[in-house]
């Protein structure tokens, strides 16, 4: 088992391309366990959200980076932390993943909520909203599994 841990989205991304770790997941086939930052990572493209005093403001921060490509699913988790949050006097939701997500969908997990990738097949597990073009809707409710 192979078990991805929480952190800072790009300080855990550079790690993981310092370390190959996309060329050795390649290989892998066994149980891989992705928490907060660990699962954002997991996805083909990553969905670096702002979350550390500056980023947000920061022209040079790059919020889209290539992960280790287990799943095209970018995801937010943390949601209910997130949706009050503001960030260098922007509000996380609003003013950042909003317009972030026009042309691009991610998923934002409850804590308690997962993506589960068993023999090919993606589902939500769980609380989640579906983000994309600037709009948030329910995807899926507590105790629901819903497939991608």
């Amino acid at each position: 088992m192979v078990i991805l841990a929480g952190g800072h989205v790009p300080t855990q991304n550079r790690f993981f391309e310092a370390i190959g770790l996309r060329g050795l997941m390649r290989r892998y086939a066994g149980v891989v366990l992705g928490i907060s930052a660990g699962s954002m990572n997991s996805a083909e493209t990553v969905y670096a959200q702002p979350e550390e005093e500056g980023e947000a403001v920061d022209a040079g921060y790059a919020r889209f980076l290539p992960g280790l490509g287990l799943t095209k699913t970018m995801i937010l988790p943390h949601y209910q932390a997130l949706r009050d949050g503001v960030l260098d006097g922007l509000r996380v939701m609003e003013d950042i993943a909003y317009p972030d997500s026009v042309g691009k969908k991610f998923y934002a997990l409850a804590d308690g909520s997962y993506l589960l990738i068993r023999d090919g097949k993606e589902e939500m597990r769980g609380e989640t909203y579906l983000i994309q073009d600037g709009v948030l809707s329910p995807f899926s409710a507590p105790g629901d599994a819903a497939p991608l």
